[in-house]
């Protein structure tokens, strides 16, 4: 009785999401209230269940979220190779290709390490105890499971040049599936070649390169139009989504390890203020950007997908005024290295707990900064999903060859934690397409009137 009466309540909410859309409420407006309507219920209904109702309850009810953030990553790859391929055909001038490359992975990486320090730094003042936590056998095995296949074998264990090399495509067709874990550089990598190529003709062919520019115009709009329709349910889904994500995490677990939580967010803030600073340093107002960004970022709260968040990424930094080809570039190299959050905050909250019990002071500046350097050079690879965090947190102890069994105890509330993580995540990539716009010249005080940036150098 209890479920069906859930199901009424639900179809009920989702109704009236569709009625505030019938009456012309803006979009980002019932982004926000399918949010906080979808944390109310979500607390009531996980208060009313029991754990085989909510288990039946997230099933039905969380399917369609589920299908919803696998559409978004359905869409995401199609729309990397046509948006970078695209950046090139509406070039100008023969825009330094590289020179935009490495510093939006700079960026990343740099901006990483600064939040490796921001969490060493919270981490630490939050004089969390790692002595008094029991790490249970499961914990453990979860943890030494996670070393084992990320540590002792695998991309995620190469040494840097292995790496890099690692992240070329030999086969971009199998890049696009989406299957290996560098698979979104890869096919940004084997976009820049087409761009490439397309530059190369375009003066020694013009006819053939103009063909190719309207066929790659076409194909956007089509893309562009099916993930706008996918948009378009963005509320149902995030009433789902954020919903069944209350019902299904223990909020005793969630008590029990507060002061950890409470610290985790406490330095994604402090790193959100910092990228704020340097989009603000590149020239974008601060309040712009919050205005334009707020549901995208609610978006990756919920979702805790940086990959299913990136066509709603696009099209923000699109009215932003910032090149495709630098937001392309900027949001698929977010996804997979230099994440702030899941390879900058959380390992280094984490280190400065487990330093601690080793009689180390993460503060002091020899291991502060060469922790902060592991966490920047470990962060590459990292998937774009959700749980992303422990594995780079995992990684990060055993580089630093500090034990990685306390990793585990916090698997319990991750989720919770992975949210925020992620739209820290989202927002880094943003900073690093700013930071290009401002090394290439563009303005991003004057691009808010001309969405259609043309990409130059100075």
């Amino acid at each position: 009785m209890l479920i069906a009466l859930s199901f009424i309540i639900m179809i009920a909410a989702i109704y009236g999401l569709i009625y505030l859309k019938g009456k012309k409420v803006p979009f980002s407006k019932r982004v926000v209230f399918a949010l906080v309507l979808g944390i109310v219920l979500g607390f009531i209904f996980n208060q009313l269940f029991s754990s085989a109702e909510g288990a039946v309850f997230s099933d039905w009810i969380g399917m369609f979220g589920s299908i919803y953030v696998k559409l978004l990553q359905m869409i995401a790859m199609p729309l990397i190779l046509v948006c970078v391929i695209l950046a090139f055909t509406k070039i100008e001038i023969k825009t330094n290709v590289l020179k935009i490359g490495v510093t939006i992975v700079g960026t990343l990486i740099v901006t990483a390490g600064i939040a490796g320090i921001v969490g060493i730094a919270t981490g630490y003042f939050a004089n969390i105890d790692g002595s008094t936590f029991n790490i249970s056998q499961s914990a453990l095995s979860a943890a030494n499971d996670i070393e084992k296949n990320y540590v002792a074998g695998g991309e995620h264990t190469l040494s840097l040049p292995q790496k890099i090399v690692a992240i070329f495509p030999s086969n971009p067709f199998f890049d696009l599936t989406g299957q290996r874990a560098s698979a979104t550089l890869g096919v940004v990598i084997f976009a820049l070649f087409i761009g490439v190529a397309y530059l190369r003709i375009k003066d020694k062919k013009p006819k053939e390169a103009d063909l190719f520019r309207r066929g790659m115009d076409s194909i956007y709009e089509i893309v562009m139009s099916v993930v706008r329709l996918f948009l378009s349910f963005a509320p149902y889904a995030v009433l789902t989504i954020m919903t069944t994500t209350v019902v299904n995490n223990d909020l005793s677990a969630v008590w029990k390890l507060a002061q950890f939580f409470v610290a985790c967010y406490v330095a994604m803030l402090i790193q959100f203020i910092i990228q704020l600073g340097i989009m603000a340093a590149c020239g974008m107002s601060p309040i712009r950007y919050l205005k334009k960004a707020w549901p995208v970022l609610s978006f990756a709260f919920i979702t805790s997908s940086s990959a299913g968040s990136m066509p709603m990424n696009l099209e923000m930094q699109e009215e932003l005024g910032i090149p495709k080809g630098i937001s392309s570039l900027s949001a698929s190299f977010a996804t997979s290295m230099g994440m702030n959050g899941c390879a900058g905050l959380y390992p280094g909250i984490i280190i400065a707990i487990v330093a601690v019990t080793q009689g180390i002071n993460p503060l002091s500046p020899q291991f502060l900064f060469y922790a902060a350097f592991m966490i920047a050079m470990t962060s590459f690879g990292i998937a774009g999903t959700g749980g992303g965090g422990t594995v780079a947190t995992i990684i990060s102890l055993s580089a630093l060859g500090l034990p990685v069994g306390l990793a585990g105890v916090f698997i319990a509330i991750e989720p919770l934690v992975d949210m925020g993580r992620t739209a820290v995540n989202l927002n880094g990539g943003v900073v690093a397409s700013m930071v290009t716009c401002k090394v290439n010249g563009v303005d991003l005080k004057q691009a808010k009137e001309n969405k259609e940036t043309v990409l130059t150098t100075k």
